[in-house]
C-alpha cells in the first residue's frame, strides 16, 4: 500500500496516534524478532490465536482485549472504507514484522496498525465468548467424569444384576408383543424389579448431588477467577424487554463482584430481588437456596454462568461489535420487514409459527 492510498481519517479520533502505537511495535530486548516471527512485542501477541482451552487462555484473551481497547479507536474509523479494503489491510498487517512497521512511513504504519487493532478487537471478543461457552461445558464434563469414576468403584449392586438384565432382554426379544406380567415377571420377580428400580433411582440422586458438590468445589477454588474479568470485558445485550432473568442475574453479580466471599458474604443480601426462575434449574434449587430462604452466592454464580452460556448459544443474549455472537436481528436482510413474504417464500417456510412447529415435530417423529 502506498502512503497516498486510502486510509482512515484520524480527524474523528479523540486523540491522534500517540505513544501507545509506538509501544505496540516497540522492540523487546529479550526476544529474537526474526526467529519468533515478530518478536515478543504486543504486536505479535495481538496476532496470535487463543491457546489451549483453559482458564489461562480466557484470562489472556481478556487482557489482550483490554489492551486493544486502550488504543481508543473510534468505532466509525473505517465507516467510509470498503470491507474488502479493510480485509486487505488487515491481512498485510498480520504478515508484517514490527521492524517493517517501524521503518514504514507514518500514514502506512498507523493505517495498518489501526486496521489490525480494529479487526482484532472484534475477533478477540468473538473468541472470548467462544472460550467461555466451551469452558462452562468443560467444567461440567470434568465434574461428571470424576464422579463417574468414583461411582464405578463404590456402586452398590443388586445381587446377580447382569444375569437378571440378560434374561430380561432375552425374554423381551422372544415375545415382543407379550405383557410385562406374562413375559418379564417369570424371569425376574416383581420384588427384584422394584429393587433394581430403587437402586437406580438412589444412585442417580446420589450421582447428581455429588456432581453438584464437585462443580461447586472446582468453581470456587479455580474457575471463579474468570467471573470478574469476563463480566467486565463483555458488554451483554438482550432484545427481550419483558422477560430478562439472566440479564437481571448478571446485573446482580456485577454489584457483588467487589464483595469478598467470606462467612458474612457467602449469601446475597436478603433484601435483594434475586431471579431464580429461568436461571436456577430445579435440581439445583436446594443447593442454591438454604432452609432459611437465603441464596448462596457460589452455587448461584455457577447457575448464572450456565444460563448465560445457554442464552448466548440460542442468541437470546448477544454481544455488540462482534460477528458470530452479534445481535441476531442484524442477520436479517435490511428489507426484511417490508418484504417478509418474499423472504419466507425464498426459504420455503411458513410465517405461522404453529405450522412451523408442527412440521418440525412431524420430521422429528418420522426420524
Amino acid at each position: 500500500m502506498r502512503s497516498g492510498s486510502a486510509r482512515p481519517r484520524w480527524a474523528g479520533c479523540r486523540r491522534r496516534p500517540g505513544p501507545g502505537w509506538t509501544i505496540l511495535i516497540a522492540e523487546d530486548a529479550g526476544a529474537d524478532e526474526e526467529s519468533a516471527g515478530g518478536g515478543g512485542t504486543f504486536f505479535t501477541e495481538l496476532k496470535a490465536d487463543p491457546g489451549a482451552l483453559g482458564l489461562d487462555s480466557l484470562l489472556a484473551e481478556v487482557n489482550k482485549l483490554q489492551r486493544v481497547r486502550a488504543m481508543e479507536l473510534p468505532p466509525e474509523l473505517f465507516g467510509d472504507v470498503s470491507e474488502k479494503l479493510v480485509a486487505a489491510w488487515r491481512a498485510r498487517a498480520a504478515k508484517e514484522y514490527p521492524s517493517d512497521l517501524r521503518a514504514a512511513a507514518g500514514p502506512v504504519r498507523y493505517t495498518l496498525l489501526s486496521t489490525l487493532c480494529h479487526v482484532r478487537e472484534t475477533e478477540i471478543t468473538d473468541s472470548l465468548v467462544e472460550l467461555f461457552i466451551q469452558l462452562v461445558q468443560k467444567i461440567n464434563t470434568r465434574a461428571e467424569k470424576k464422579v463417574e469414576g468414583e461411582f464405578n468403584k463404590e456402586l452398590k449392586r443388586v445381587r446377580g444384576k447382569e444375569g437378571i438384565l440378560l434374561r430380561l432382554a432375552e425374554a423381551a426379544v422372544a415375545e415382543p408383543g407379550g405383557t410385562v406380567r406374562k413375559v418379564i415377571y417369570p424371569v425376574a420377580g416383581e420384588s427384584t424389579l422394584k429393587a433394581l428400580a430403587a437402586e437406580a433411582a438412589a444412585n442417580e440422586a446420589r450421582y447428581r448431588a455429588r456432581v453438584r458438590t464437585v462443580l461447586r468445589s472446582s468453581y470456587s477454588n479455580h474457575w471463579r477467577r474468570m467471573l470478574s474479568p469476563l463480566l467486565n470485558a463483555l458488554e451483554l445485550k438482550c432484545n427481550n424487554t419483558a422477560y430478562r432473568p439472566v440479564m437481571d442475574a448478571i446485573d446482580l453479580l456485577k454489584r457483588y463482584l467487589d464483595q469478598p466471599i467470606a462467612r458474612e458474604g457467602a449469601f446475597f443480601d436478603e433484601a435483594e430481588k434475586i431471579p431464580l426462575g429461568g436461571v436456577v434449574r430445579e435440581e439445583w434449587r436446594k443447593a442454591v437456596v438454604d432452609e432459611r430462604g437465603r441464596v448462596e452466592r457460589i452455587p448461584y454464580e455457577l447457575c448464572v454462568l450456565v444460563s448465560l452460556r445457554d442464552a448466548l448459544r440460542r442468541r437470546e443474549i448477544w454481544v455488540p461489535g462482534v460477528n458470530r455472537w452479534r445481535n441476531p436481528e442484524d442477520d436479517l436482510p435490511p428489507d426484511f420487514e417490508d418484504n417478509r413474504d418474499l423472504h419466507y417464500d425464498a426459504i420455503r417456510q411458513p410465517q405461522d409459527p404453529e405450522k412451523f412447529i408442527e412440521a418440525l415435530q412431524k420430521r422429528l417423529r418420522e426420524a
